[in-house]
């Protein structure tokens, strides 16, 4: 009988007959430049089911090889031609439907890594990308099917943790995803006479000076390394981050450069680049003048400010806007007047699922020392199981309940929870009281919740910069 503490591969849900599917690696043909096939043939699909264009040869051949860079699996679901033969609706597929080595199913995973605010650093992560499924083909399990082929694959690699960002809220708490991190798009008014203008309190150290876009490889790589370091929540990055803001990538076309794109570093006193911001003008038709910022990535607070103060500088710019601003940013608190930062909205970024509760636990931030009992409940019967948390100078102990190793747990809290709720809870966004009091945390009572926030609740808010 296998240990249900050790975490278990899934049941891989079966797909309906006249269906199959196929897992390959990204590849490029011989000349290095151009996408093969059948990886064009799937990128192509993929991106349609987003409601994109019909790329051309070039801008499949871009994305091609950015799924090569980043040596990305690629699993497609396509129908069987004979099957379809015998189908009422088989002739007018085969004359009129896509060519049969389009997929009716796309699924993209890789790995990147993950702040989880521990100790060790960031850990390894599943990244789950470029989810769909063609709407002439929904019922017929392919969803269910990609997914838990996924998490199969995930914890036979050894992965603690995957995640994903979702165009549809309702879709992956099914299979064990909870929401983990949010994000805030913002507008800042930065003119003079609104009533509203932008002024920091206190001016930031060094200088942030004007740069060229394709000169930032390096100032990239390393702002986002420390940014990464220092943010729980942050997931690395996919190429395309590299390419949109040096410019060679631009978002309208990515066959083509950016040349709207602007950029500024911040250079600290001692010489040092602390990060970098990435922006737009709108252009001459908005009312008021306008910068849209596409990134901006720092490596401590007086960089995230000083960046900010630059783009309030700008000539005859009235307004900043922001669609990934964090949270608990340090901007709107930094202000004479607060009321110049104004959210706009928040939306929902990152996607946790819990693979390995004891690798995920150990690898998370506390707040402080303590021991409570964790009864974990996982519908794929993946990582479920009853648990001892024992949390020491900071870092986290698991051990499995009947492991003569573990302490008496009869006068310890405990929490009772789904996978789900989990993946929710793990990076701080939302606490055990708020979770507590939404009906989420099973027969939890109130005393322990008490006992059990001042163990895991976290001081502040996760964020993720990075959209997948």
């Amino acid at each position: 009988m296998p240990d249900q503490h050790v975490p278990q591969q899934p049941e891989i849900a079966p797909l309906a007959p006249g269906l199959r599917s196929e897992s390959f690696r990204a590849a490029l043909n011989s000349d290095g430049k151009t996408a093969d096939a059948q990886t064009a043939a799937f990128a192509q699909t993929a991106e349609q089911g987003f409601y994109e264009p019909w790329f051309t040869d070039e801008q499949i051949n871009r994305i091609g090889r950015i799924l090569v860079e980043d040596e990305q699996l690629l699993t497609g679901v396509y129908v069987d031609q004979d099957t379809a033969a015998d189908e009422p609706w088989g002739n007018a597929l085969k004359e009129v439907g896509f060519d049969p080595s389009h997929p009716v199913g796309t699924f993209v995973d890789y790995d990147k890594t993950l702040n989880a605010g521990g100790p060790a650093g960031p850990l390894p992560a599943r990244l789950i990308t470029m989810v769909t499924v063609n709407p002439s083909f929904r019922r017929r399990g392919i969803l269910k099917h990609l997914m838990t082929s996924a998490l199969s694959r995930a914890v036979e690699d050894g992965m603690a943790v995957a995640a994903l960002t979702v165009s549809e809220g309702g879709i992956y708490g099914r299979f064990g995803f909870g929401c983990a991190t949010r994000e805030a798009s913002i507008q800042v008014n930065l003119g003079e006479g609104s009533g509203q203008s932008f002024a920091l309190r206190s001016a930031p150290a060094g200088r942030v000076i004007s740069a060229d876009p394709v000169k930032l490889d390096e100032v990239i790589d390393t702002s986002f390394e420390a940014f990464h370091d220092r943010t729980r929540g942050s997931i690395g990055r996919q190429q395309t981050y590299q390419l949109v803001s040096s410019a060679r990538w631009n978002l309208e076309d990515n066959s083509a450069w950016n040349r709207k794109l602007r950029a500024a570093v911040h250079v600290r006193e001692d010489g040092s680049i602390g990060g970098y911001v990435t922006f737009k003008h709108e252009g001459w038709d908005t009312d008021p003048s306008t910068i849209r910022i596409y990134d901006l990535i720092a490596a401590d607070d007086q960089s995230h400010l000083a960046l900010w103060d630059y783009i309030a500088g700008l000539d005859i710019v009235r307004r900043a806007t922001m669609s990934t601003a964090a949270l608990s940013d340090p901007l709107q608190s930094a202000l004479v007047n607060p009321r110049s930062y104004q959210v706009q909205k928040l939306s929902d970024v990152l996607w946790v699922r819990i693979l390995d509760v004891v690798k995920a636990l150990e690898a998370r931030a506390w707040t402080a020392d303590g021991a409570f009992r964790l009864e974990l409940e996982d519908g794929q019967g993946i990582t479920g199981g009853s648990f001892t948390v024992s949390v020491d100078d900071g870092a986290a102990t698991l051990t499995r309940a009947g492991d003569g190793a573990a302490p008496v747990t009869s006068d310890l809290p405990t929490l009772q929870l789904s996978v789900e709720t989990l993946g929710s809870l793990y990076l701080g966004d939302v606490s055990v009281r708020t979770l507590h009091a939404a009906g989420r945390l099973g027969g939890t009572t109130a005393e322990d919740v008490d006992r059990i926030s001042r163990i895991m609740d976290l001081a502040t808010l996760p964020f993720c910069a990075t959209h997948f």
